[in-house]
């Protein structure tokens, strides 16, 4: 077959690749069906499971693809050059309390991070906090008792450059005395909130029963001294 330019025009063409003419045309063409159905945006900090002062800003655009199944692509910020960090999948607790027993190793629990105002809507700049508590309050009463399994491919704490080594499965805090404050502060004051004020809003509204009730048994595994980290292995020899 013969080739229908040299190697100086191609470059050429690829050089457009990432042009915003190329962007624009690509945006016209295709198809973003999936990304499309996001709807949510939450913000909360994430934990390396196997290292738990380690933390890190989690922006989380959800999809509910069914009542009891949601998932979310998570970035570092909301900002337009974001960083794709991971993805987490939230269940309800009628769903995780039928898991089996060897997979519940791998979810946390949202209740500490919605008692405590750190899991919030992450809204336009303009949105007065208050209204955000209001729109809030459906949310929260809705993940205050949920389970959330979630992975991180780029450690961008340490790797800021590029997504280096493996898949990291990620934990959620459970008390006040594990959080980086300072990581929390600094969240605060980008999205010009007050992580203290709304706890005190929440518990004018979530629950009584769910804010009494511990979290179910077999998740947060990190903080009974387990924890789960991805690792590479070579395959045995299947002649021996």
């Amino acid at each position: 077959m013969p080739r229908e330019s040299d190697d100086k025009v191609a470059e050429a063409e690829q050089s457009t690749y990432h042009s915003t003419a190329y962007s624009a045309a690509g945006a016209a063409q295709m198809s973003f069906t999936p990304i499309n159905q996001i709807h949510q945006h939450l913000c909360g900090l994430h934990i390396y499971s196997h290292d738990s002062k380690r933390a890190v800003k989690a922006h989380h655009f959800c999809t509910h693809l069914r009542h009891d199944l949601h998932q979310c692509v998570i970035y570092d910020s909301d900002d337009k050059n974001a960083r794709l960090i991971g993805i987490e999948y939230l269940v309800p607790e009628e769903v995780f309390v039928k898991l089996p027993e060897d997979e519940k190793k791998y979810w946390h629990s949202h209740k500490y991070e919605v008692d405590s105002g750190m899991l919030m809507l992450g809204t336009k700049s303009l949105v007065p906090n208050a209204m955000t508590d209001v729109a809030e309050r459906p949310a929260m009463l809705e993940l205050h008792r949920t389970y959330g399994k979630t992975t991180h491919t780029w450690q961008y704490d340490i790797h800021p450059d590029l997504p280096l080594g493996p898949p990291q499965v990620m934990m959620a805090y459970t008390e006040d005395s594990q959080v980086d404050k300072a990581l929390l502060t600094e969240r605060d004051r980008e999205l010009g909130v007050d992580t203290v004020a709304k706890r005190e809003v929440r518990l004018g509204y979530l629950k009584k029963d769910d804010l009494d009730r511990p979290p179910a048994e077999g998740a947060d595994q990190w903080t009974k001294g387990r924890f789960g980290q991805l690792q590479w292995v070579d395959r045995e020899d299947e002649d021996k």
